[in-house]
């Protein structure tokens, strides 16, 4: 007994120890995190939003084709910027290349107190360097001529659309006046920007070039988090699958090192941060190049080349690919390309995070609000666990009712602890009570609990999902405490209804501790994950409190 003894409490302090690891991680000191910029488009206005070109790009940035021997480099120039207006979107392009170098989301707030103004994906400004390139280089590729990128011309600066697609054309030439139009296709109803370029040969000559498209981001914060403790600090990086691994995150420190660049059939790149993603989607049919790297400004590309085109002199061409620039939405990203929606990182619980978030979604549009859809959620968990609790909830009831007689023995054999463990075992063999019959129906339910924890950190579903009162953001930790105050009190209020499994005072103070440790810890947690906690366990109270009657009533009456 002793043996088993020690084996729980070192699995406590090493489920402790992991506890405060993840602790140190999740919840650092308190970030100050750079002020946004936000575009404030008036529709009726002409006016041009006022963002920095990028002033320090030089064509060097950009990947070179498999027979591009040198990068060429081009001195800083100033460049004109045209605005799109979507439902969702208000995107900036650069006509110096064609670059998206801003994307604002209407339908994401910074934050409740600032609730007119978007938040910024990308962006180019004093905080930060986070824009979408892309362009054709090779051999007759306007990236790679020696005067630098092209700069396209508009017919106007301002476009908007309300409802269906708009298409937004930037014109270039190539030296050899090979027509090249750069298409951009915006959705009012979707965060997926298509993009085209359009090759219209009329020369005698075949034209050939390679498409690509990168990312070029620095180190700057990640502004999805907000300062303090109250949401979950989770990956930022960068992102990409292949065949070999559908799945890969590259840190910064990681694209510090040389990586090796990796081929795939299709494929996607992105940078990844808390609820958002900005990713490239390569053409899905063409075998592409993805490469990852940094530049002297300690600005990190990643992008992809597609194999070259060959356009015959006489003939026209269109060349494809995708941009992604919004929430993560589960199921809308596993529609544009396989794997992309694991960037909605659930850890390596994912099979049971996503049944998980199916039935959390299923709930919430019945319902039509997250925190009773939680409170649902967590009554229909219990229910479908209902037989494994029932096992566990039994054993307690068991342990407790024999708690009397084990206190007897401790009194009749003092500090004889060998005698009194072969007695407390023999009383447990001749009742029939497992001591450690409740543990494998919690083991069994660990890794459901833990695929719900992942959901409610994860899901841009609960960024600033309201519930009642002052709770209206439940990715957001409780402004009074409220909630973690009353989990620390159902702990503490199921822990007596538990029998103390261990005899040593020392041991049952310092297990008494433990609710008012729990709810220091949960003081700092989202709002949402707290009540399912709570939910949790006022079920498991009512659970526990029904079970323990039971047997106490079917023993009376054996004894009766």
């Amino acid at each position: 007994m002793d043996v088993k003894r020690n084996l729980l409490l070192v699995a406590l302090a090493v489920v402790s120890y992991l506890i405060l690891l993840t602790w140190n991680k999740d919840f650092p000191a308190k970030n100050v995190v750079a002020e946004q910029s936000v575009v404030t488009i008036n529709q009726q206005s002409n006016n041009l939003p006022t963002i920095p070109a990028i002033t320090t790009e030089t064509t060097s940035d950009l990947p070179l084709a498999q027979n591009q021997k040198v990068a060429v480099t081009t001195s800083p120039t100033n460049s004109s910027l045209i605005v799109i207006n979507t439902p969702l979107q208000i995107v900036t392009l650069d006509l110096l290349g064609g670059d998206i170098v801003n994307v604002s989301l209407r339908k994401f707030p910074i934050s409740l107190d600032r609730a007119d103004e978007p938040f910024t994906l990308l962006k180019n400004d004093s905080t930060g360097v986070y824009v979408a390139q892309s362009g054709l280089v090779g051999t007759n590729g306007p990236d790679a001529n020696s005067d630098g990128r092209p700069t396209y011309r508009s017919t106007q600066t301002q476009y908007s659309v309300a409802e269906g697609e708009l298409s937004v054309d930037l014109i270039t030439s190539d030296i050899n006046n090979v027509v090249i139009t750069k298409r951009y296709i915006f959705n009012a109803s979707d965060y997926l920007i298509k993009l085209n370029f359009l090759i219209d040969n009329k020369t005698g000559s075949p034209w050939q070039a390679n498409l690509f498209g990168q990312i070029k981001r620095d180190r700057s914060v990640d502004p999805s988090i907000v300062s303090g403790f109250g949401v979950k600090k989770t990956y930022l990086g960068a992102v990409l699958t292949s065949q070999k691994d559908p799945y890969q995150k590259l840190k910064f420190d990681d694209i510090d090192q040389i990586i090796e660049p990796i081929k795939t059939i299709g494929g996607w790149i992105g940078f990844s941060q808390h609820y958002f993603l900005g990713s490239w989607i390569p053409p899905q049919t063409a075998v592409n190049t993805f490469s990852v790297r940094n530049n002297s400004n300690n600005e990190y590309l990643l992008g992809f080349v597609s194999p070259e085109t060959v356009v015959q002199g006489g003939e026209s061409a269109v060349i494809e690919a995708a941009f992604w620039a919004g929430p993560k939405d589960q199921y809308r990203l596993e529609a544009i390309a396989p794997n992309l929606g694991l960037t909605i990182d659930y850890g390596k619980l994912w099979y049971f995070a996503y049944p998980v978030f199916w039935l959390l979604s299923q709930i919430n549009d019945l319902v039509g609000n997250y925190g009773l859809s939680i409170i649902l959620l967590t009554v229909i968990i219990r229910l479908l666990f209902y037989p494994l609790s029932a096992k566990q909830y039994k054993s307690q009831a068991n342990m407790k009712r024999l708690q009397p007689k084990i206190n007897q023995l401790k009194e009749r054999y003092g500090e004889d602890k060998q005698k009194f463990m072969q007695a407390q075992m023999e009383l447990w063999k001749k009742e029939k009570v497992n001591p450690f019959g409740g543990c494998l129906p919690v083991l069994l339910q660990m890794p459901v609990f833990l695929g719900i924890y992942w959901v409610l950190n994860e899901s841009v579903e609960l960024r600033q999902a309201t519930f009642i009162l002052w709770y209206q953001d439940l990715s957001a930790m409780d402004d009074y405490f409220v909630l973690p105050i009353l989990l620390g009190a159902a702990y503490y209020l199921q822990q007596h209804l538990t029998p103390m499994m261990t005899t040593d005072p020392m041991q049952a103070k310092m297990m008494k501790f433990m609710p008012v440790i729990f709810s220091v810890f949960f003081l700092f947690f989202p709002a949402g994950l707290v009540l399912y906690y709570l939910v949790n366990a006022v079920l498991g109270i009512l659970q526990q409190w029904y079970f323990t009657n039971k047997v106490e009533n079917l023993t009376a009456a054996n004894n009766g």
